[in-house]
This record gives structure tokens, C-alpha cells and sequence, in this order.
């Protein structure tokens, strides 16, 4: 299995185009999983061996909404997820439409869906049709592990399509630091590709409070949210990543002109977790920014050369 150009999410920086409709709307009851409605809908431009859909499902008790992506024919397939970016802290923010020109909609599933396999985006609560409002690290890790959790009950239960059991992760900025922090809560986890991630309260607060004149201001989300910076906290754990529980492949990219991530403290999570799982790669794009935008072709041999290696 190889990924496709399609397989890199510009999730925070790049402008998406949609043109969707749904055109029906299936309540499926199924409590005991969380699922509440899979919708068919229509994306303009989707392969055309592939269906989509919109699935509503519970997440720490509100409807949170995630799309996804089907093949046609019959079988068993790996699952694909793309996580976006987002707020690296919890806000009182509800139905966030967009960042910086990306809509958070149905238009993901083109630069996510691929053929032969099972594509997922969850939008995290807050952002999108998901309800509630938008969480922190932990909170988004926790959305997205119920939206697996609800879309493999439904094919199951439901589908001629069903899942392999794996899950390949790709996820930017906050969506990286879902990933990452996704792989030491399940171990159907199967890789992560994290580009230009958040990696956490520890260690990026401490090293904006070494580093002021880096910060565009995520102290003062931080502060707003979290408070005081207190490696001890429960907080601080939940909001952080534990390399020590992080035994999948993994592949980080990061550009060192990334403004809104800066490197430092991504290679200091990199150094600590390579320290714990060998099979962890770092590579550092000079020029590139955030998303890696100016440096797609670059970005997409990486990626595919290293997955072309580990699968």
C-alpha cells in the first residue's frame, strides 16, 4: 500500500475547495458505540471509486462530526486518518468555520481520500458541525479515538466495506500531536507521520518561557487555559505526549523557517523519543514553513520513500 499526494493534509495552511451535498440522511441507533447518523454525501472531484459520507458520533457527550471515505467494492480495508490542525490549547470557541482560509468541512476528503483504502477525518469538538467547544491536545486525541471507535462499530454492524483493523495516521500541527498522542492510547495505531507538529505542554511552554521573542502568542493561550507552567500538574500530563508509550513507526517533518511551530522544541521531542523507539525519523526542511506549504514536492518524497520503507 502506498500513499498517494492526496495522503498530505495542508490542513492548517492551504485553502480547501468544496462542493458537497448531502443527499440523505441515515439515523442509525446504536447507542452502545456512539454513532448517530452516516450520511451520504457528495464531494465534487472525489475518485470515482470511492463513496463519502458524513458520520455523526458521541464524544464526551456532544455530537462531534467526522468524514469519511468508502470504497465501492466490497472488502476489508486499512483506515486511513487525517487529523487537522487547530488551537494547540482549550478555548471557549465554538463551530470554528475556519483557520487561516481552511474550511472545515467536507472538502477535506480531497486531499485525504485514496483509493483502496478507508479514509477518516474527525473534526475535533469546536470546529466544523461538531458540537461543543474546542479542547485542548488531549480533547482532540480523545474526539478522534471515539471517531474511529464509532466508524469501525458502524461498518461492522452496517457495511459490506470493513476495516483491517490498522490504522495509518497523518496529522499537522495540532493534528501531529493528536496523532502522536493517539499512539499511546490504541494499539491499532500502525505509524505516524507528523508534519510540523504540536508536541505538546511539555516541552513547548517551557521553551516559549525561554524564548518570548519566538512566541506569536500561544503564552497567552497557555496561560489563559492552563495557567501557570507546573510540570507536575495532572494537567500538564494529559496535555503532553508520553514518548515512553509511543512503539509505532514514526516519520516527523518539520521546515526550520516554521513560524507558527518552531523546530527547537519539536527536535527536543524527537531526541527524547528516538531515545525510546529506534524507529522513529526526523527530517529538517531548511526554508520550509509551517505545513511544510513551500515544500510540497519535497514533503511527498519524504513521506513516500519512508513508508515505501517501513511497508
Amino acid at each position: 500500500m502506498k500513499r498517494t499526494n492526496a495522503l498530505i493534509p495542508l490542513i492548517l495552511c492551504l485553502i480547501l475547495t468544496s462542493c458537497s451535498a448531502e443527499k440523505e440522511n441515515t439515523v442509525v441507533k446504536d447507542n452502545t458505540n456512539e454513532v448517530v447518523a452516516f450520511d451520504s454525501i457528495q464531494v465534487e472531484g472525489l475518485n470515482p471509486t470511492l463513496e463519502s459520507y458524513k458520520m455523526t458520533y458521541k464524544s464526551e457527550g456532544e455530537e462531534a462530526v467526522a468524514y469519511v471515505s468508502l470504497p465501492k467494492k466490497s472488502g476489508s480495508f486499512n483506515i486511513n486518518l487525517v487529523l487537522h490542525g487547530g488551537f494547540p490549547a482549550s478555548k471557549d470557541l465554538s463551530h470554528v468555520s475556519d483557520i487561516m482560509g481552511v474550511s472545515f468541512d467536507e472538502s477535506m476528503l480531497l486531499y485525504s481520500a485514496s483509493p483502496g483504502l478507508i479514509s477518516l477525518v474527525p473534526l475535533y469538538r469546536g470546529y466544523g458541525e461538531s458540537g461543543g467547544t474546542v479542547p485542548g491536545l488531549n480533547g482532540a486525541t480523545l474526539d478522534t479515538s471515539h471517531a474511529i471507535d464509532a466508524l469501525m462499530a458502524y461498518l461492522e454492524k452496517n457495511e459490506k466495506r470493513k476495516s483491517m483493523g490498522k490504522v495509518f495516521v497523518m496529522g499537522t500541527s495540532l493534528g501531529g500531536g493528536v496523532g502522536l498522542k493517539l499512539a499511546t492510547i490504541r494499539d491499532d495505531v500502525a505509524d505516524v507521520v507528523a508534519v510540523s507538529p504540536y508536541v505538546g505542554l511539555d516541552p513547548v511552554y517551557p521553551w516559549l518561557l525561554e524564548n518570548p521573542d519566538k512566541d506569536i502568542g500561544f503564552l497567552e493561550m497557555f496561560q489563559d487555559a492552563y495557567g501557570d507552567y507546573d510540570k507536575s500538574l495532572k494537567q500538564t500530563k494529559e496535555e503532553s505526549i508520553d514518548v515512553k508509550k509511543i512503539n509505532v513507526p514514526v516519520l516527523i517533518v518539520q521546515g526550520d523557517a516554521d513560524r507558527h511551530i518552531d523546530w527547537h522544541p519539536v527536535k527536543s521531542f524527537y531526541d527524547g523519543l528516538k531515545k525510546e523507539n529506534d524507529n522513529t525519523t526526523f527530517e529538517l526542511i531548511p526554508d520550509g514553513d509551517h505545513a511544510l506549504m513551500n515544500k510540497q514536492e519535497e514533503l511527498i518524497k519524504i513521506n513516500s520513500a519512508w513508508f515505501d520503507e517501513q511497508f
